[in-house]
């Protein structure tokens, strides 16, 4: 605890025991951060809804010795069918697109009640519980807490924290309290979900693409044999309120020839396209659906506040044992908001293209795309761009304060560029100094004098096709992405670059 800091039992109070929140929870709990968690639901999430985890998302799951788990619970994604009209027109191999970009190179199914169980009972054997049925209905900040109003069974109580963090969805409490705004808008379009068990034509374990003249229907495999989910257009004429799947039932079966079995959840609902300003108000702070809400094209959504919880979590963990200070903080929205205002705008085209009933639409959609799909992804220059957009795993951030250097391929603020083996050392959430070939003595003397290990890879061929430069080090964050790279290690720049960040 820094100097003159008031000892307080909560320092992180998380508002939103979703995706989010519990990630931030566990990664705080990870770093010694006494945390205290509460949503104003009866309990966890019981439906699927998000269903794509991505394989930045995978490797974050991996830092916190979770992947094995999160793996056998989802499943591969293994090829794009396309349809057209009903019409089986093509089919693209997804299977291994990131190969020698990730220990996970495929698309991955795993549905957001799974990953919330998975951090729940990460939680719970750490001895953290999350206080269900418990509401934030108010906050106050000073220059060194906040206390929030809390409300559980008719009962108000008051809980104070060093840092509030808002994981509470798209209508968000705490964004409401802290007076953030959240301009865009909503698509005319209403769209259904639906989990079924279905037999028929559908291509088991292929994502099954059906585009047609003035509507579209997207089936992703799910856990377990013959489910999916349905996503698709409401009918016109439909009423939201009161629409079953009876109604969408004959479009389902008669596109694809298929006969739904079981229907285990049915939805209907608006899509969204918002983000907050500002993320940070003082002490409190906005991640998730809170700070930002999009199409779900490309399955980013869930995966997008995971990597906001993650980004915040060490720096707040940082700054509450006395380093970094206002400063690191302040790299948060920095980092985090391009990313969200770059996913808004191109899901926003994606969306468009897909529910769009203009011509040049209609003909991408049902005679381009199914044309020119399949061998544009057999290419092995799109399949790793088309891979490393998807994944996350090409988010950067060159821009930030906390971002220097260049050597090779590898700039400050990338990723760190996956070998095989290279990762297991990121389970320790701290930093770490790598250097690419024998580091120097002067290396290894700098790293010990402050706690660090020093990683020596090896500059083989994998390492060479991931852009790395040999003799280069590579100071990196607990996040896994660089903070200073430079050709060879000089002590003035590492020792420099430390103390600014710390």
């Amino acid at each position: 605890m820094p100097p003159g800091v008031l000892e307080i039992p909560t320092e992180v109070l998380i508002a939103g025991a979703g995706p989010t929140g519990l990630m931030l929870a566990c990664w705080l709990n990870r770093c010694g951060v006494r945390v205290r968690i509460i949503d104003s639901k009866s309990g966890p999430t019981r439906e699927t809804r998000a269903v794509a985890v991505q394989a930045r998302t995978l490797e974050f799951y991996d830092q916190l010795g979770l992947g094995g788990q999160a793996h056998q619970e989802g499943r591969e994604v293994h090829a794009a069918s396309i349809w057209v009209k009903g019409r089986h027109v093509a089919r693209a191999v997804l299977s291994d697109m990131g190969r020698s970009l990730s220990p996970h190179p495929y698309f991955f199914i795993l549905t957001q009640d799974r990953n919330e169980a998975i951090l729940l009972e990460d939680l719970r054997g750490r001895g953290v519980e999350v206080e269900w049925n418990t509401a934030l209905m108010a906050l106050e900040q000073s220059g060194s807490s906040v206390t929030g109003t809390l409300a559980r069974h008719g009962t108000s109580t008051e809980a104070t924290c060093l840092y509030l963090c808002g994981c509470d969805g798209a209508r968000s409490v705490t964004r409401h309290l802290t007076g953030a705004v959240f301009p865009g808008g909503t698509y005319a379009q209403t769209f259904y979900v639906a989990d079924v068990v279905s037999q028929g034509r559908l291509r088991e374990g292929d994502l099954n693409l059906c585009m047609d003249d003035e509507d579209f229907q997207a089936v992703f495999p799910m856990p377990g044999l013959n489910r999916q989910r349905i996503v698709g257009l409401l009918p016109r004429g439909a009423d939201e309120q009161t629409v079953t799947f009876e109604n969408v039932r004959p479009s389902v079966e008669g596109r694809f020839s298929t006969r739904v079995e079981a229907v285990h959840w049915f939805a209907t609902y608006r899509v969204h396209h918002r983000v907050a300003q500002p993320w940070r108000q003082g002490r409190t702070f906005l991640l998730g659906d809170a700070a930002h809400v999009h199409s779900p094209a490309g399955g980013q959504g869930m995966n997008t506040g995971l990597g906001d919880a993650v980004n915040l979590a060490w720096k707040l963990a940082a700054v509450l044992r006395g380093h970094g200070g206002n400063a690191l903080l302040e790299t948060f929205e920095a980092e985090r908001r391009p990313f969200a205002e770059t996913l808004v705008e191109t899901t926003d085209r994606a969306f468009t293209a897909v529910v769009s009933p203009s011509v040049v639409a209609r003909l991408l959609r049902t005679r381009l795309l199914p044309l020119v799909l399949p061998g544009l992804v057999r290419l092995p220059s799109v399949r790793r761009r088309i891979f490393r957009t998807v994944s996350q795993i090409r988010l950067h951030y060159s821009g930030s304060p906390l971002s220097l250097g260049r050597a090779g391929r590898v700039r400050g603020g990338d990723r760190l560029p996956w070998v095989p083996g290279l990762y297991e050392v990121l389970r320790d959430l701290r930093w770490h100094l790598f250097v690419v070939g024998a580091p120097s003595p002067e290396a290894l003397s700098w790293g010990s004098e402050r706690g660090f290990q020093v990683h020596a890879i090896i500059f083989d061929t994998a390492a060479r096709r991931a852009g790395y430069q040999e003799g280069c080090a590579l100071l990196v964050r607990p996040d896994g992405y660089v903070g200073l790279v430079q050709p060879v290690f000089e002590e003035t720049r590492f020792s420099a670059y430390w103390q600014e960040v710390r």
